[in-house]
Protein backbone atom coordinates (compact mmCIF):
# COMPACT_ATOMS: atom_id res chain seq x y z
CA UNK A 1 0.00 0.00 0.00
CA UNK A 2 0.82 3.86 -0.56
CA UNK A 3 0.06 6.80 1.23
CA UNK A 4 0.73 10.23 -0.08
CA UNK A 5 0.11 13.72 1.35
CA UNK A 6 -0.01 16.29 -0.91
CA UNK A 7 1.27 19.69 0.88
CA UNK A 8 3.44 20.50 3.40
CA UNK A 9 0.79 23.09 5.68
CA UNK A 10 -0.02 22.25 9.54
CA UNK A 11 -2.40 19.44 8.29
CA UNK A 12 0.19 17.96 5.59
CA UNK A 13 3.49 17.51 8.27
CA UNK A 14 1.45 16.73 11.14
CA UNK A 15 -0.55 13.78 8.70
CA UNK A 16 2.18 12.83 7.19
CA UNK A 17 3.92 12.02 10.85
CA UNK A 18 1.25 10.19 12.13
CA UNK A 19 1.08 8.28 9.24
CA UNK A 20 4.54 7.67 9.06
CA UNK A 21 5.79 7.23 12.86
CA UNK A 22 2.57 4.46 13.62
CA UNK A 23 3.57 2.85 9.74
CA UNK A 24 7.35 2.51 10.27
CA UNK A 25 7.11 -0.89 10.91
CA UNK A 26 5.30 -1.46 8.14
CA UNK A 27 5.67 -2.31 4.40
CA UNK A 28 3.14 0.65 3.72
CA UNK A 29 5.22 3.71 1.69
CA UNK A 30 4.18 6.89 3.12
CA UNK A 31 5.06 10.02 1.01
CA UNK A 32 4.72 13.90 1.39
CA UNK A 33 4.67 15.95 -2.19
CA UNK A 34 5.20 19.93 -1.44
CA UNK A 35 5.95 22.74 -3.57
CA UNK A 36 8.70 23.96 -1.90
CA UNK A 37 7.55 27.70 -3.82
CA UNK A 38 4.18 27.52 -1.15
CA UNK A 39 5.32 29.25 2.03
CA UNK A 40 3.70 27.81 5.36
CA UNK A 41 0.81 30.64 7.01
CA UNK A 42 3.30 32.99 8.89
CA UNK A 43 1.23 33.53 11.36
CA UNK A 44 1.99 32.23 14.94
CA UNK A 45 0.08 29.04 15.61
CA UNK A 46 -1.11 27.17 18.60
CA UNK A 47 -2.46 23.21 20.20
CA UNK A 48 -4.33 21.82 22.37
CA UNK A 49 -2.72 19.00 23.54
CA UNK A 50 -2.24 15.95 21.25
CA UNK A 51 0.06 17.73 18.54
CA UNK A 52 2.85 17.95 21.23
CA UNK A 53 2.32 14.66 22.92
CA UNK A 54 3.12 13.38 19.06
CA UNK A 55 6.03 15.14 18.61
CA UNK A 56 6.93 13.74 21.93
CA UNK A 57 6.40 10.15 20.72
CA UNK A 58 7.56 10.30 17.21
CA UNK A 59 10.15 12.82 16.99
CA UNK A 60 11.74 13.35 20.80
CA UNK A 61 10.56 16.71 21.24
CA UNK A 62 10.30 18.63 24.87
CA UNK A 63 10.69 21.88 26.68
CA UNK A 64 14.68 20.93 26.60
CA UNK A 65 15.17 19.41 23.03
CA UNK A 66 13.23 21.91 21.21
CA UNK A 67 14.49 23.45 18.08
CA UNK A 68 11.31 24.90 16.38
CA UNK A 69 11.28 27.31 19.55
CA UNK A 70 8.09 26.45 20.69
CA UNK A 71 6.92 28.00 23.78
CA UNK A 72 4.68 26.13 26.61
CA UNK A 73 0.83 26.74 26.46
CA UNK A 74 -0.92 25.96 29.64
CA UNK A 75 -4.35 27.18 28.45
CA UNK A 76 -6.40 30.23 27.53
CA UNK A 77 -7.58 33.37 29.35
CA UNK A 78 -10.35 35.27 27.96
CA UNK A 79 -10.12 39.24 29.09
CA UNK A 80 -12.95 41.16 28.78
CA UNK A 81 -15.84 38.22 27.98
CA UNK A 82 -19.15 37.86 29.45
CA UNK A 83 -20.35 40.56 32.13
CA UNK A 84 -18.90 39.21 35.59
CA UNK A 85 -15.52 38.06 35.98
CA UNK A 86 -12.68 40.57 34.29
CA UNK A 87 -10.93 37.34 33.20
CA UNK A 88 -11.92 33.28 32.85
CA UNK A 89 -9.62 30.70 32.48
CA UNK A 90 -10.06 27.47 30.12
CA UNK A 91 -6.84 25.79 31.68
CA UNK A 92 -4.82 22.69 31.09
CA UNK A 93 -4.77 20.33 33.92
CA UNK A 94 -1.36 21.69 35.61
CA UNK A 95 0.66 18.25 34.35
CA UNK A 96 -0.06 18.93 30.55
CA UNK A 97 0.85 21.77 28.41
CA UNK A 98 0.04 22.51 24.36
CA UNK A 99 2.37 24.71 22.62
CA UNK A 100 2.65 27.96 20.53
CA UNK A 101 5.02 27.31 17.71
CA UNK A 102 5.86 28.92 14.67
CA UNK A 103 4.35 26.78 10.89
CA UNK A 104 7.23 27.27 9.10
CA UNK A 105 9.97 25.94 11.76
CA UNK A 106 7.42 22.92 12.33
CA UNK A 107 7.44 21.96 9.14
CA UNK A 108 11.08 21.67 8.40
CA UNK A 109 11.27 19.60 11.19
CA UNK A 110 9.27 17.16 11.00
CA UNK A 111 9.49 17.10 7.07
CA UNK A 112 13.41 16.09 8.29
CA UNK A 113 12.12 13.20 10.75
CA UNK A 114 12.71 10.86 8.48
CA UNK A 115 9.17 8.66 9.03
CA UNK A 116 7.95 9.46 5.14
CA UNK A 117 9.55 10.13 1.58
CA UNK A 118 9.79 13.78 1.05
CA UNK A 119 9.16 14.93 -2.59
CA UNK A 120 9.30 18.24 -4.15
CA UNK A 121 6.69 19.00 -6.94
CA UNK A 122 3.36 20.95 -7.77
CA UNK A 123 0.85 17.97 -8.22
CA UNK A 124 -2.87 17.58 -8.56
CA UNK A 125 -3.63 14.74 -5.94
CA UNK A 126 -5.78 13.37 -8.68
CA UNK A 127 -2.73 12.25 -10.66
CA UNK A 128 -1.13 11.14 -7.86
CA UNK A 129 -0.06 7.56 -8.20
CA UNK A 130 -1.08 5.91 -4.40
CA UNK A 131 -3.90 3.91 -3.25
CA UNK A 132 -4.56 6.96 -0.98
CA UNK A 133 -3.83 10.36 -0.88
CA UNK A 134 -4.55 13.53 1.38
CA UNK A 135 -5.26 16.76 -0.51
CA UNK A 136 -3.65 19.25 2.10
CA UNK A 137 -2.97 21.96 -0.46
CA UNK A 138 -4.61 24.58 1.59
CA UNK A 139 -7.62 26.71 1.39
CA UNK A 140 -9.84 26.14 -1.86
CA UNK A 141 -10.22 29.09 -3.96
CA UNK A 142 -14.02 28.25 -5.18
CA UNK A 143 -16.29 27.22 -2.11
CA UNK A 144 -19.02 26.12 -3.90
CA UNK A 145 -18.55 22.50 -3.02
CA UNK A 146 -18.27 23.27 0.58
CA UNK A 147 -20.91 24.67 3.30
CA UNK A 148 -20.17 27.86 5.41
CA UNK A 149 -19.86 27.48 8.99
CA UNK A 150 -21.33 29.90 11.52
CA UNK A 151 -19.33 32.13 12.51
CA UNK A 152 -18.98 36.14 13.72
CA UNK A 153 -15.71 37.64 12.55
CA UNK A 154 -14.58 36.97 8.87
CA UNK A 155 -11.15 39.85 8.71
CA UNK A 156 -7.61 39.48 11.11
CA UNK A 157 -4.94 42.24 11.70
CA UNK A 158 -1.83 40.56 12.12
CA UNK A 159 0.85 42.71 14.42
CA UNK A 160 3.85 42.30 16.03
CA UNK A 161 4.36 43.11 19.73
CA UNK A 162 6.55 45.74 21.05
CA UNK A 163 6.66 44.12 24.47
CA UNK A 164 7.78 40.51 25.60
CA UNK A 165 5.07 38.41 24.95
CA UNK A 166 6.21 35.75 27.27
CA UNK A 167 5.55 37.19 30.14
CA UNK A 168 2.71 34.51 30.64
CA UNK A 169 2.24 30.71 29.57
CA UNK A 170 -1.31 30.89 27.97
CA UNK A 171 -3.13 32.45 25.20
CA UNK A 172 -4.74 35.75 25.86
CA UNK A 173 -7.70 36.30 23.76
CA UNK A 174 -8.94 39.96 24.90
CA UNK A 175 -12.45 40.98 23.98
CA UNK A 176 -12.18 43.96 22.15
CA UNK A 177 -15.38 46.82 21.00
CA UNK A 178 -15.27 45.52 17.26
CA UNK A 179 -14.34 41.57 17.90
CA UNK A 180 -11.47 39.98 19.87
CA UNK A 181 -7.79 40.04 20.14
CA UNK A 182 -5.28 37.03 19.99
CA UNK A 183 -1.74 36.96 21.67
CA UNK A 184 0.43 34.56 21.49
CA UNK A 185 3.29 34.00 23.64
CA UNK A 186 5.95 33.39 20.89
CA UNK A 187 9.81 33.37 21.18
CA UNK A 188 11.43 36.30 19.76
CA UNK A 189 13.77 34.08 17.57
CA UNK A 190 10.92 32.47 15.77
CA UNK A 191 10.09 34.20 12.41
CA UNK A 192 5.92 33.90 13.53
CA UNK A 193 7.00 36.73 16.67
CA UNK A 194 5.86 38.74 13.76
CA UNK A 195 2.30 37.90 13.39
CA UNK A 196 1.62 36.63 16.64
CA UNK A 197 -1.29 38.92 17.76
CA UNK A 198 -4.16 39.22 15.85
CA UNK A 199 -7.27 41.18 15.51
CA UNK A 200 -10.19 39.49 14.80
CA UNK A 201 -13.58 41.35 13.80
CA UNK A 202 -16.26 41.43 11.26
CA UNK A 203 -15.72 43.33 7.73
CA UNK A 204 -19.46 44.06 7.24
CA UNK A 205 -19.53 45.90 10.86
CA UNK A 206 -16.44 47.29 11.44
CA UNK A 207 -14.24 48.95 8.47
CA UNK A 208 -10.59 48.06 8.18
CA UNK A 209 -9.74 51.50 9.11
CA UNK A 210 -11.75 51.57 12.10
CA UNK A 211 -10.69 48.22 13.46
CA UNK A 212 -7.13 49.00 12.70
CA UNK A 213 -7.64 52.15 15.15
CA UNK A 214 -9.45 49.95 17.92
CA UNK A 215 -6.04 47.59 17.62
CA UNK A 216 -3.46 50.59 18.14
CA UNK A 217 -5.74 52.41 20.89
CA UNK A 218 -5.56 49.17 23.04
CA UNK A 219 -2.85 47.37 22.34
CA UNK A 220 1.38 48.50 21.38
CA UNK A 221 2.01 47.05 18.31
CA UNK A 222 3.45 47.22 14.46
CA UNK A 223 0.82 46.05 11.90
CA UNK A 224 2.04 43.85 9.55
CA UNK A 225 -0.95 42.02 7.52
CA UNK A 226 -4.71 42.23 6.66
CA UNK A 227 -6.68 39.11 6.27
CA UNK A 228 -10.09 38.02 5.11
CA UNK A 229 -11.42 34.79 5.46
CA UNK A 230 -14.11 32.24 5.18
CA UNK A 231 -15.97 29.87 8.01
CA UNK A 232 -16.58 26.86 5.86
CA UNK A 233 -16.77 22.82 6.02
CA UNK A 234 -16.17 20.77 2.84
CA UNK A 235 -19.88 18.79 1.99
CA UNK A 236 -17.74 15.49 0.91
CA UNK A 237 -14.59 14.97 2.84
CA UNK A 238 -13.88 12.08 0.88
CA UNK A 239 -13.62 11.66 -3.25
CA UNK A 240 -13.88 8.65 -4.56
CA UNK A 241 -13.13 6.73 -2.03
CA UNK A 242 -9.37 7.35 -2.07
CA UNK A 243 -8.81 10.85 -1.76
CA UNK A 244 -9.18 12.84 1.52
CA UNK A 245 -9.45 16.54 2.15
CA UNK A 246 -7.22 17.38 5.18
CA UNK A 247 -5.97 20.85 6.71
CA UNK A 248 -7.51 23.88 5.54
CA UNK A 249 -8.75 21.72 2.41
CA UNK A 250 -11.02 20.31 4.73
CA UNK A 251 -12.33 23.29 6.99
CA UNK A 252 -11.46 26.54 8.65
CA UNK A 253 -13.27 28.48 11.18
CA UNK A 254 -11.33 30.84 13.69
CA UNK A 255 -8.52 30.43 15.84
CA UNK A 256 -10.63 30.83 19.38
CA UNK A 257 -9.92 27.99 21.00
CA UNK A 258 -7.08 25.89 19.28
CA UNK A 259 -9.25 23.51 16.80
CA UNK A 260 -7.16 23.15 13.36
CA UNK A 261 -4.13 20.42 14.18
CA UNK A 262 -6.44 19.20 16.85
CA UNK A 263 -9.12 18.24 14.34
CA UNK A 264 -5.92 17.41 11.96
CA UNK A 265 -5.18 14.54 14.08
CA UNK A 266 -8.41 13.46 14.69
CA UNK A 267 -9.14 13.12 11.14
CA UNK A 268 -5.71 11.44 10.86
CA UNK A 269 -6.96 8.64 13.40
CA UNK A 270 -10.24 8.21 11.36
CA UNK A 271 -8.52 7.75 8.51
CA UNK A 272 -6.39 5.15 9.77
CA UNK A 273 -8.94 3.14 11.07
CA UNK A 274 -10.68 3.23 7.29
CA UNK A 275 -7.60 2.52 5.54
CA UNK A 276 -4.88 0.78 7.74
CA UNK A 277 -7.35 -1.03 9.78
CA UNK A 278 -10.04 -1.63 7.94
CA UNK A 279 -12.80 -0.94 11.19
CA UNK A 280 -14.28 2.27 9.87
CA UNK A 281 -16.32 2.91 6.47
CA UNK A 282 -16.04 5.87 4.23
CA UNK A 283 -19.65 6.66 5.31
CA UNK A 284 -18.62 6.39 8.52
CA UNK A 285 -16.04 8.82 8.59
CA UNK A 286 -18.14 11.60 6.17
CA UNK A 287 -20.77 11.84 8.92
CA UNK A 288 -18.21 11.54 11.96
CA UNK A 289 -15.65 14.18 10.67
CA UNK A 290 -18.75 16.56 9.87
CA UNK A 291 -20.21 16.20 13.35
CA UNK A 292 -17.31 16.70 14.95
CA UNK A 293 -16.74 20.43 13.15
CA UNK A 294 -20.27 21.40 13.63
CA UNK A 295 -19.21 20.79 17.57
CA UNK A 296 -16.53 22.83 16.96
CA UNK A 297 -18.71 25.57 15.69
CA UNK A 298 -20.69 25.49 18.07
CA UNK A 299 -18.51 24.98 21.02
CA UNK A 300 -17.24 28.16 19.52
CA UNK A 301 -20.34 29.73 19.25
CA UNK A 302 -20.99 29.39 22.74
CA UNK A 303 -18.42 31.72 23.68
CA UNK A 304 -19.66 34.34 22.22
CA UNK A 305 -23.46 33.54 23.57
CA UNK A 306 -22.59 35.47 26.82
CA UNK A 307 -21.29 39.10 25.36
CA UNK A 308 -18.53 41.11 26.62
CA UNK A 309 -17.80 44.07 28.61
CA UNK A 310 -18.66 45.94 25.25
CA UNK A 311 -22.30 46.47 24.31
CA UNK A 312 -21.88 47.55 20.21
CA UNK A 313 -22.56 46.28 16.95
CA UNK A 314 -20.19 43.24 16.72
CA UNK A 315 -21.18 41.60 20.21
CA UNK A 316 -24.96 42.00 19.06
CA UNK A 317 -24.69 40.30 16.30
CA UNK A 318 -22.15 37.64 17.88
CA UNK A 319 -24.93 36.88 20.50
CA UNK A 320 -27.49 36.52 17.64
CA UNK A 321 -25.75 33.35 16.22
CA UNK A 322 -27.72 30.89 17.91
CA UNK A 323 -26.93 27.03 17.96
CA UNK A 324 -29.03 23.96 18.39
CA UNK A 325 -27.48 20.57 19.23
CA UNK A 326 -29.29 18.39 21.83
CA UNK A 327 -25.45 16.98 22.44
CA UNK A 328 -23.74 20.01 23.41
CA UNK A 329 -27.12 20.24 25.65
CA UNK A 330 -26.53 16.67 27.53
CA UNK A 331 -23.07 17.56 27.73
CA UNK A 332 -23.62 21.15 29.38
CA UNK A 333 -26.66 19.31 32.09
CA UNK A 334 -24.09 16.21 32.82
CA UNK A 335 -21.10 19.17 33.63
CA UNK A 336 -23.52 21.07 36.26
CA UNK A 337 -24.19 18.19 38.45
CA UNK A 338 -20.33 17.58 38.30
CA UNK A 339 -17.74 18.96 41.14
CA UNK A 340 -14.19 19.68 39.72
CA UNK A 341 -12.58 16.65 40.17
CA UNK A 342 -15.31 14.78 38.70
CA UNK A 343 -14.59 16.67 35.90
CA UNK A 344 -11.10 15.59 35.60
CA UNK A 345 -10.85 12.99 32.57
CA UNK A 346 -8.47 10.10 32.13
CA UNK A 347 -6.61 11.53 29.27
CA UNK A 348 -7.44 15.05 28.71
CA UNK A 349 -7.44 16.72 25.16
CA UNK A 350 -8.89 14.08 22.95
CA UNK A 351 -9.54 10.40 23.10
CA UNK A 352 -10.99 9.91 19.41
CA UNK A 353 -14.24 11.33 17.47
CA UNK A 354 -16.71 8.55 18.85
CA UNK A 355 -15.85 9.16 22.78
CA UNK A 356 -17.86 10.54 25.32
CA UNK A 357 -16.66 14.16 24.47
CA UNK A 358 -17.81 17.06 22.41
CA UNK A 359 -15.05 17.24 20.03
CA UNK A 360 -12.30 17.55 22.04
CA UNK A 361 -14.17 19.16 24.73
CA UNK A 362 -14.38 17.62 27.85
CA UNK A 363 -17.11 18.60 31.47
CA UNK A 364 -14.04 20.09 32.48
CA UNK A 365 -14.19 22.72 29.58
CA UNK A 366 -17.67 23.54 29.62
CA UNK A 367 -17.81 24.03 33.48
CA UNK A 368 -14.55 26.11 33.52
CA UNK A 369 -16.14 28.80 31.07
CA UNK A 370 -20.02 28.07 32.37
CA UNK A 371 -18.56 28.86 35.60
CA UNK A 372 -16.35 31.89 34.62
CA UNK A 373 -19.50 33.63 32.38
CA UNK A 374 -22.27 32.97 35.49
CA UNK A 375 -19.83 33.41 38.08
CA UNK A 376 -20.66 30.24 40.13
CA UNK A 377 -17.94 28.17 41.60
CA UNK A 378 -16.55 25.17 39.59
Amino acid sequence: MKISIVGAGNGGVFTALHYGWYLRKSDVEVELIHDPQVPPEPVGQASVLDPPRLLFTAMGFYWSNNPIHATPKSGLVYEGWGKVNESVSHPFPADKMGMHYCPSELQKYILDSGYFKVIEKDVDPKDVDADYVFDCRGKPKDLSDYDKLKNPVNSAILAKPNWNTLECLWSRHVATPNGWTFIIPTNPESPSHDYCVGYLYNSDITSKEDAEKDLLNMFDVEIKKHLSFDNYVAKDPVIDNRIFLQGNRLFFIEPLESSATQTYLEWARYTYDMIVMKNRTSKDGKRAIRRYIDRIQNFILWHYQYGSKYDTPFWDYAQSLTFKDPDFNLMLKKSRKLDRGDCMPVIYGGQGIDDELYAYWDFLSFKSWESGMTGQPI
